[in-house]
């Protein structure tokens, strides 16, 4: 049965999706601390993510129509966002006195080949930008899907078994399409994962949940999916990240029935500028001494949060840094 909290929001929102990105992003950020437990983290931050992607994404029209949205909404906001993080080093090497060694032409060369270092955590929308492209070239059909998702699944694991790795965006598609994938195929549940509204039924989830988050963690290692790594165990690697969208869909669920969902609008609205630049902050904080994991939460969530006057100032004055061009 539908309950208030998870309806639509007036412009057609589910509000649990918008609370499910907001979880992946301070699971994102609060990993980037590397503080006691991190492994766990990984597990299912970016995999979540990449979930949501997919359960979110519409096949476009056309090519055309295709290609421009992948240039506004991810390309350009990427571009710009990596510049800034470059920029931002490049001052703090100055006023520091130390030698800041780039040259733009040979980042922007690199940049454009999808090396992850140029772009810093945006390696993620280059990703999707690609996901975006061959999800528009394959044919919307249950099958293919599938196929594609085990094609991608064998050679994630025969890259690990050569031992190819590399921070690539372009090379990380065979790690993040596969929970794409998975996202696509959960997008017809929609109206049922809205309609849940049982507590014992919820908490039993997220038990199991969580259980599962730790063996993987404990057992599987960890999980670098910006060099295409997956840890240990392929098999792991997905019920560790399906555990944690689990995991993130009932506390989103439970959030979703108070009255905070303007907040939920706006930092979701606001994820690929939060992604991009919270890693500015977070390289000052780790400078900090002794630092404990439960400060580094503490970090995480001021972070996040910062971040939404930020957000509502580039929507009135810089769109194009949320991946809006109107």
């Amino acid at each position: 049965m539908n309950r208030e909290g998870a309806k639509p929001t007036t412009d057609g929102r589910i509000v649990w999706l918008d609370w499910m990105k907001v979880w992946a992003i301070l699971a994102i950020i609060w990993g980037h601390f590397f503080s006691t437990g991190h492994v766990y983290l990984y597990v299912f931050s970016v995999q979540a993510f990449c979930l949501i992607s997919g359960f979110l994404y519409k096949k476009s029209p056309d090519w055309k129509t295709c290609i421009r949205k992948c240039f506004w909404q991810l390309f350009v906001p990427t571009v710009l966002l990596s510049v800034i993080m470059q920029l931002e080093a490049y001052f703090r090497c100055l006023a520091m006195g130390t030698d800041y060694d780039i040259s733009w032409p040979w980042f922007f060369e690199w940049l454009l080949l999808g090396h992850r270092w140029c772009m810093g955590p945006c390696w993620y929308f280059y990703t999707l930008l690609v996901m975006r492209l061959i999800m528009q070239a394959l044919p919307e059909r249950k099958w293919v899907y599938g196929l594609a998702f085990f094609v991608l699944s064998a050679v994630a694991i025969y890259l690990q078994y050569i031992g190819f790795e590399v921070s690539n965006a372009n090379v990380n598609v065979v790690v993040c399409m596969p929970f794409f994938l998975i996202g696509v195929f959960l997008k017809p549940l929609k109206a049922v994962l809205s309609g849940l509204h049982n507590y014992v039924v919820e908490t039993g989830l997220l038990v199991v949940a969580i259980a599962l988050i730790i063996l993987c963690g404990n057992y599987n290692g960890y999980v670098w999916m910006y060099k295409n790594g997956f840890g240990g165990y392929y098999t792991l690697y997905i019920i560790g990240g399906m555990a944690g969208a689990v995991m993130l869909y009932v506390i989103s669920l439970w959030l979703s029935r108070l009255p905070y969902r303007q907040m939920a609008l706006t930092l979701s609205k606001g994820s690929i500028l939060i992604i991009g630049l919270h890693i500015v902050i977070v390289r000052r904080l780790t400078e900090l001494p002794d630092r404990m994991w439960g400060e580094d939460l503490l970090f995480a969530i001021m972070i996040l949060f910062c971040f939404v006057p930020v957000i509502r100032l580039a929507e009135l004055f810089f769109p194009l840094l949320l991946g809006r061009h109107k």
